[in-house]
């Protein structure tokens, strides 16, 4: 099965600024990212992201990631 890319990648505010362009780089920022609002959100993320098989659940968890980072003010809009 390919896995889900964004498309086009999400562009996340840092220095440098971070793109996020698949469900593993996301997990990897997930995993990384220590500034979190809320810790038990972001444990949340990151288990959707890690058992992510089917097309449905990729899409899914895709979208989890997006909202995430979007309520941690990090995502920056095109």
């Amino acid at each position: 099965m390919t896995e889900f890319k964004f498309d086009p990648p999400l562009q996340l505010a840092g220095t440098p600024k971070v793109m996020i362009r698949s469900l593993d780089e996301a997990a990897d920022f997930v995993r990384a990212y220590k500034d979190t609002r809320r810790p038990m959100v972001q444990d949340s993320v990151l288990h959707r992201l890690e058992v992510a098989s089917a097309a449905e659940g990729q899409w899914e968890a895709a979208n989890v990631f997006r909202g995430w980072v979007e309520f941690e003010g990090l995502l920056i809009k095109p």
